[in-house]
């Protein structure tokens, strides 16, 4: 299931609304307004840190303000800040460095010297999660990796992501990289309202090629398990390193209702989080006859 366009911005919106800046996360340690709903732990072993905001609501959640280490959630603030450069083009090519042919990690396979168009490493990097594109748009962008992140930092003080810091463009355990379970459903919201984020991370599988008279086709499936087998999921990124954790972001969407959930840290993630999706979706539409 995708969302037509408006419907996509419009769901951002509420939901950045929702979560607000710095007055949200104030209000949320001060006594709540009868019209809201306190922040239960529903789930407490589901993952040392999680949220789950169902229709704009923050309704589930465990430890929303501990940094912890996202792993490549951050990939969702990279492609973001890509997207948001006036300079973007989908179709311009870009080198592989060799040190992006070395990162560690999810890879593509890409070697050095290879090209591929920015669009193509932008699917790379939100489908397969790949390091080696990622590193490759980051260079392409900023120049250097260590620019680069210090946009993201820029980028994420914006969003009011107060309680995160970002070392490194694809989520590696370098240096105090940390973010929030509610700092990410912030950057989830901005992701979601950029078009070519969207239509990517809903992709069960994708193909890209390299260019050049000895072009190569890779062909890859979406790290997100969640895709195609939770009804309603239409995105959005995992990711795992041994310091983070096995990590999700995910949103849904069935009827008019949307749902939100962030795990960090899980120790079983995917039969977790498609239950407390469905649940979720419980508390608000009524069951099938």
């Amino acid at each position: 299931m995708s969302l037509p366009p408006l419907s996509r911005r419009c769901f951002s919106a509420a939901l950045l609304g929702a979560l607000g800046g710095g007055a949200f996360a104030a209000r949320s340690r001060a006594a709540l307004p009868a019209t809201e709903v306190p922040v239960v732990d529903a789930y407490p072993a589901a993952a040392p840190a999680y949220a789950v905001m169902i229709d704009g609501r923050l309704t589930w959640g465990r430890s929303l303000d501990d940094p912890r280490p996202p792993a490549s959630l951050t990939k969702l603030l990279t492609a973001l800040l890509l997207l948001e450069d006036p300079r973007w083009d989908a179709a311009a090519p870009l080198q592989i460095s060799a040190r992006a042919a070395a990162i560690e990690g999810s890879q593509l396979g890409l070697r050095a010297g290879e090209s591929l168009r920015a669009g193509d490493a932008l699917t790379a990097l939100l489908v397969r999660s790949a390091n080696d594109a990622c590193i490759a748009l980051a260079e392409h962008c900023a120049g250097t990796v260590e620019a680069f992140v210090a946009a993201m930092n820029t980028r994420a003080a914006r969003l009011h992501m107060t309680n995160s810091a970002f070392g490194d463009p694809c989520g590696l355990d370098i240096g105090d990289q940390r973010s929030t379970a509610r700092d990410l459903l912030r950057l989830g919201a901005a992701a979601l309202a950029q078009p070519a984020i969207a239509s990517r991370v809903q992709l069960p599988r994708a193909r890209v090629d390299t260019l050049g008279a000895k072009s190569r086709r890779f062909e890859f499936v979406n790290g997100n398990a969640l895709i195609g087998r939770t009804d309603g999921v239409i995105g959005m990124k995992s990711g795992f390193t041994s310091r983070a954790g096995k990590c999700v972001l995910a949103v849904a969407v069935r009827g008019d209702h949307q749902v939100w959930l962030v795990m960090l840290g899980a120790e079983e993630r995917w039969w977790t989080a498609a239950g407390m999706i469905n649940a979720a979706f419980a508390t608000v539409m009524p069951p099938a006859a």
